[in-house]
């Protein structure tokens, strides 16, 4: 665990953000109450406890790279075991956050993890980004396996006019910029992952005031 701790301080200060005892500790109990859940419910595939670090904690972060300084709510769409919702609520305290999960079990395990983090300002919704209605949000975050042009079909409905769609992609990404369309417009920044000799693309699209 301590190794794991000595990540998550290098990925945090290589992310630009503090790296507060506190905020370790709240993710080193968020890495053993995810291990222990998955042997039972099958939360991630993931299981190794350095690629939880690198794969979904440190991978969460770097949304906070396109996530703009003064907004003021966020939703997660299919946040799954809490990523990238999670992560992001333990440096952004600041931010009102709405999780999406359609799934039962892993609803339970966020709203479990809610009360052991005390992330008092969190709401857990069992439902599918298109059950959603009359909400919309500053940004959106999903780290879902769709097709830009699939998740503004499945999630468009949710951002604000002059709000964001934040996706994480790999190199092969250019050929799903084709498919988006007005109202959206897209920005692409690549980031390093931390710790990791590795780049992500995350797909900024922006759905302009009509």
């Amino acid at each position: 665990m301590e190794k794991n701790g000595e990540t998550l301080k290098a990925g945090l200060l290589e992310l630009g953000l503090e790296s507060k005892d506190e905020t370790i500790a709240a993710f080193e109990l968020y890495l053993r109450e995810l291990k222990k859940w998955n042997r039972i419910h099958n939360i991630t595939s993931i299981t190794d406890e350095s690629e939880i670090v690198g794969k979904h904690f440190l991978d969460s972060l770097i949304y906070l790279k396109a996530i703009p300084p003064d907004i003021q709510n966020l939703c997660d769409v299919g946040s799954g075991g809490g990523f990238p919702g999670l992560p992001i609520a333990l440096v952004r305290k600041d931010i009102a956050y709405t999780l999406l999960e359609p799934a039962r079990k892993k609803s339970a395990f966020l709203r479990q993890m809610r009360r052991l983090l005390c992330l008092r300002d969190i709401e857990i919704i069992e439902s599918r980004a298109e059950e959603v209605e009359d909400r919309q949000f500053d940004v959106v975050v999903t780290r879902a396996t769709f097709s830009i042009a699939d998740m503004l079909k499945k999630a468009g409905h949710l951002i604000k006019n002059e709000g964001i769609l934040i996706m994480s992609k790999g190199p092969k990404y250019e050929d799903e910029l084709q498919g988006v369309q007005a109202p959206y417009r897209v920005e692409v920044m690549p980031v390093n992952l931390p710790c990791q000799q590795m780049i992500r693309n995350l797909i900024v699209v922006r759905r302009e005031e009509s």
